[in-house]
């Protein structure tokens, strides 16, 4: 979720017109010559192949067997039965060149395992996805992305993830960071691009849950 971005421990925002809370704020984007920027997007709960959509100024939606919430700036993903597969924030900035970056903090719930929590959708080759960015439940719980572990040990604790694409007409490369380190560098496909978040895959156990906060989007 965009946000205006605050120095202090606490900031208010207002979306959509709801004032909400915000948590302290995270550490920006990596590198220089970013440009943060406010694009569109919606919410979407998926069951049995069919999307529904709700709008940005939606705070809470629950669809078949998943479902949505905002408060105090933090944003909540959960699967609850296979009835759905896909809780998701769908950023509208379709891009397939340029540069992004992708920036947020995840706390991924105890259980949850084999679910992707953010991605770069698009590829030529199979016209889905660049790179996921799973958490899984081995070692108390993983991230895992670009076919690596990235972090263990992360249940119930904030993860502040940056991701940078650098797409081209015939490729291109992203990396992760964690907690501001980089971590993993690969090249990736062309494709028609755009950044998704939130809880997605076949539900492995009772139940998923994901929330994200402090989300901003930047670009050059």
């Amino acid at each position: 979720m965009q946000r205006t971005r605050k120095l202090a421990a606490t900031a208010v925002a207002a979306l959509a017109g709801v004032v909400l809370i915000q948590p302290a704020a995270s550490a920006g984007p990596v590198g220089s010559g970013w440009t943060e920027h406010s694009p569109a997007w919606n919410v979407q709960i998926q069951s049995k192949g069919v999307i529904t959509s709700y709008p940005s100024s939606t705070n809470s939606a629950t669809g078949p067997g998943g479902s949505y919430a905002r408060a105090g700036g933090v944003q909540t993903f959960k699967l609850f039965n296979n009835g759905s597969n896909r809780v998701e924030v769908r950023v509208q900035d379709n891009y397939r060149t340029g540069q992004r970056q992708f920036e947020g903090e995840v706390k991924v719930t105890a259980g949850t395992d084999d679910e992707s929590a953010m991605q770069i959708f698009g590829n030529d080759g199979d016209g889905a996805t660049t790179l996921m960015i799973r958490s899984y439940a081995k070692n108390g719980g993983t991230l895992r992305g670009g076919g690596k572990d990235l972090i263990s040990g992360i249940y119930g604790k904030w993860v502040h993830v940056n991701v940078t694409h650098n797409a081209t007409a015939s490729g291109g490369s992203y990396s992760i960071y964690i907690n501001g380190k980089l971590v993993h560098t690969a090249n990736g496909p062309a494709g028609d691009h755009y950044f998704k978040y939130g809880v997605y895959g076949t539900l492995q156990n009772s139940g998923a849950e994901h929330q994200w906060r402090n989300v901003h989007f930047y670009r050059k």
